[in-house]
C-alpha cells in the first residue's frame, strides 16, 4: 500500500514523496516558518483527494502532531 504524510499551515502545505522524505518534510515544514500539523494519510501521494479546514479528507487519515516552529515569522 502506498502512503504519504502530509503537512499543513495557514500558508504553506507539503507532503513527502519519492524525493522527499519525512525528515526533509519537517525541514521545508520548518524553513517555511509557520506552525504546522502532520498527518499519516494512507494512500499514494499522487492520489487525488479534498483538503477541509488543512487537513486532508481521507479515510484513515491520522492526525501526528501539531508542531510549532521555533523563530516563528
Amino acid at each position: 500500500m502506498e502512503t504519504h504524510f502530509y503537512a499543513s499551515s495557514v500558508a504553506d502545505w507539503a507532503t513527502t514523496n519519492e524525493t522527499r522524505d519525512l525528515r526533509a518534510l519537517l525541514k521545508i515544514m520548518d524553513k517555511f516558518g509557520y506552525s504546522y500539523n502532520l498527518f499519516f494519510v494512507p494512500v499514494a501521494h499522487t492520489a487525488n483527494y479534498e483538503i477541509k479546514a488543512y487537513q486532508p479528507q481521507v479515510e484513515g487519515a491520522q492526525w501526528l502532531g501539531h508542531f510549532e516552529v521555533k523563530g516563528k515569522k
